[in-house]
């Protein structure tokens, strides 16, 4: 199959490893770690994220707004010391899904790899910049541009775990997304799947091989999505965001819930 380049966010060049975590730390032994974050994270980049205003969907399919109001609050911003990305909620315990591209640039301390994490505000309020929760590179697969990370901090009472689907999409059926493109946090958009890739190849800028089962689709995906949920009609995650191809409009891209499953059962979360 011939190598397809995506566009998605800057990129580094380290690589996650399995780092088992027993439970969050008491949240005066992380003060200094946050302190520490707070200053290597891309300050620029945040600033345009959290003054934005943000963006209000219409002209949906009937069940979409149910299936925002039941899921957003288990989508996540998620910021590494060069790159903003999204991430999908997907335990109790403070697991977290995203791309390894997002993460591969966690700032290094105490033996770990670590990302500012934020939930969705209640009320429709702007996130507070400092108000990030702390979370641990867990696990990486580069090849398949999928990391895990997990809170090392309590996940706000409002946070939504958001199920993994069982099964790929079928082509026609409708699918949904929740991100963060550009500076408009938390949107929502919907398409339908186009095809599915089996062993499918690209390559973003950093010129690493990648290669997934890929979900093709029609919902509108940009950079700040990169991470984020491929939803099914049940509001079950079916694929994690990668990105769009430049040389053919409206052809967006998403790794197949398999592999999903596949980095979590290294840490034995999904059976």
């Amino acid at each position: 199959m011939a190598i397809t380049r995506i566009i998605v966010a800057p990129v580094g060049v380290a690589f996650g490893l399995l780092c088992l975590v027993a439970g969050p730390a008491p949240a005066d032994d992380l003060t200094p770690l946050r302190v520490d974050l707070v200053r290597a994270l891309p300050q620029q980049d945040l600033e345009r994220l959290f003054e934005a205003p943000l963006l209000v969907f219409r002209g949906v399919p009937p069940r979409a707004p149910l299936i925002y109001r039941e899921r957003v609050n288990g989508v996540v911003l998620i910021a590494s010391t060069k790159t903003v990305g999204t991430g999908v909620l997907v335990s109790g315990q403070g697991d977290i899904v995203t791309n390894e591209h997002i993460v591969r640039e966690a700032h290094k301390a105490r033996g770990d790899e670590w990302v500012a994490v934020w939930f969705k505000p209640i009320n429709g309020a702007r996130p507070v910049k400092e108000n990030f929760l702390l979370a641990r590179v867990i696990r990486a697969n580069q090849r398949c541009d999928l990391a895990h990370i997990r809170l090392a901090q309590l996940a706000p009472q409002t946070a939504t775990v958001i199920p993994l689907g069982n099964v790929i999409p079928d082509v026609g059926q409708e699918v949904f997304t929740i991100g963060h493109p550009k500076t408009y946090l938390w949107s929502f958009t919907h398409g339908i799947v186009s095809q599915i890739r089996p062993n499918y190849q690209w390559k973003y800028e950093d010129g690493i091989p990648r290669s997934a089962t890929a979900i093709q689709t029609q919902a509108p995906i940009n950079s700040g999505h990169s991470g984020g949920p491929l939803l099914n009609e049940e509001g079950a995650v079916v694929g994690i965001v990668v990105g769009s191809a430049p040389e053919a409009e409206g052809v967006y891209f998403a790794v197949a819930v398999q592999h999903v499953r596949e980095l979590l059962a290294a840490v034995k979360l999904v059976p």
